[in-house]
């Protein structure tokens, strides 16, 4: 198992000593995944096409959430390349997306010939901020990216409603979101389509790589399974009927199999998630020179990255030189994403780059600390003891 080198002191003793054990990694696989993976290999039943694993994992993926219908797919940026494929995005559209995410959020409305509309993001949440989206809006607008950045939920019910009276869709990218709640529901299954990651350290995964669709729509679910697997009609005319351009977008049986072992375990996961965040929000409220995160209105975190802001002044401590020394304190703190979409070369010359300031902030500032299910409370009380000392060491005391 792969695991992290990084190691220093038990909690109440000096962080900035090695620790003697290492700090636990994720994700941490068991018998139980490899005994389902090694079951379907040898059936020989290994593709979509050739079994039930699948449309099983399927199945039992949208009854967790309370949802008719799941697709799944190979990884969550091919559910976002299908989402806005199946609604019908094209050259001319723009499509609103925040500026502060993963580029896998953006890059599949270019693969269309698309324009991203960059809006921005309320630095507490670090989601997108519906009032800036909505400012926004055009002619050209099709749709609309609400993305759970970190397991927290955006604010998907205001987008909803921004979206029923601007005529446009509403795509949840939920590829960090796994079992964050807004207004009762799980997130991924308010929007026109829910997309969904299942890459190696997510919430859940399928063996590395994977993702998935929600959708309530059984005629947008059936445009996705067609898209999916390379045009295919099911029910047409006959063999290798491909009715229009599609993609090998396909999840493999095996992946299925390790799904399905996941997904009886997610409960688990999140719960876990949860009283890590928790002891983290108690373990921070006190020290300074934090911006700890935030939850909307009538929404319930999933944490998958406790992402908080540096807010000393960049003389004293700057956020480069935090994360250095928490990570010589043994503990995996990292920067959260420092350049935002609007300063990507791959988006240079966009009208939107510069009416961001709230993402650019996060950028220069943002910063992450370990929340998984394999770290203990006492692996979180650590991370706590550690930042209290490096902000301690650089003089940064309450106002």
């Amino acid at each position: 198992m792969n695991r992290s080198l990084l190691t220093f002191e038990p909690a109440g003793r000096d962080v900035s000593a090695v620790r003697t054990k290492n700090f636990p990694s994720w994700p941490q696989l068991g018998p139980q995944e490899v005994d389902a993976a090694a079951a379907v290999l040898l059936t020989n039943e290994l593709s979509q096409n050739s079994g039930r694993h699948v449309a099983e994992f399927e199945e039992a993926y949208a009854q967790w959430h309370s949802a008719p219908h799941a697709i799944a797919v190979n990884n969550g940026t091919s559910a976002i390349h299908l989402a806005l494929t199946a609604l019908g995005i094209g050259p001319g559209d723009e499509v609103l997306v925040p500026a502060y995410t993963f580029v896998g959020s953006a890059s599949p409305i270019a693969y269309l010939g698309a324009t991203p509309v960059f809006v921005d993001i309320d630095p507490d949440t670090y989601c997108i901020d519906p009032a800036d989206a909505e400012a926004k809006i055009s002619e050209r607008t099709k749709a609309v990216i609400a993305v759970h950045l970190n397991g927290y939920p955006a604010p998907v019910g205001q987008l909803a409603e921004m979206a029923r009276r601007h005529g446009i869709k509403l795509v949840e990218d939920t590829a960090q979101g796994h079992g964050a709640e807004i207004d009762g529901r799980r997130v991924g299954s308010v929007g026109d389509v829910g997309c969904f990651s299942f890459w190696q350290d997510k919430t859940m995964t399928t063996g590395g790589e994977g993702g998935a669709l929600l959708t309530a729509d059984a005629d947008l679910a059936a445009s996705l399974r067609t898209l999916r697997d390379h045009g295919l009609v099911p029910a047409g005319p006959g063999l290798f009927h491909h009715a229009v351009v599609g993609y090998n977008y396909r999840l493999t049986s095996p992946q299925a199999a390790v799904g399905l072992v996941q997904l009886g375990r997610l409960d688990d996961f999140v719960a876990a998630r949860r009283r890590n965040g928790a002891l983290l929000d108690e373990g921070l409220a006190q020290l300074p020179g934090l911006s700890l995160p935030k939850v909307v209105p009538g929404g319930v975190a999933a944490p998958w990255k406790y992402t908080l802001r540096l807010t000393t002044d960049p003389s004293v401590l700057d956020v480069v030189t935090l994360v250095s020394e928490l990570q010589q304190a043994g503990v995996p703190a990292q920067r959260r994403y420092p350049i935002p979409l609007t300063r990507q070369p791959i988006f240079a010359g966009n009208p939107s780059n510069e009416t961001c300031p709230n993402s650019d902030l996060c950028a220069s500032t943002a910063f992450c600390l370990p929340v998984h299910p394999a770290a203990e409370p006492e692996d979180i009380q650590d991370c706590v003891d550690a930042l209290a000392k490096v902000l301690s060491d650089h003089g940064v005391s309450a106002a």
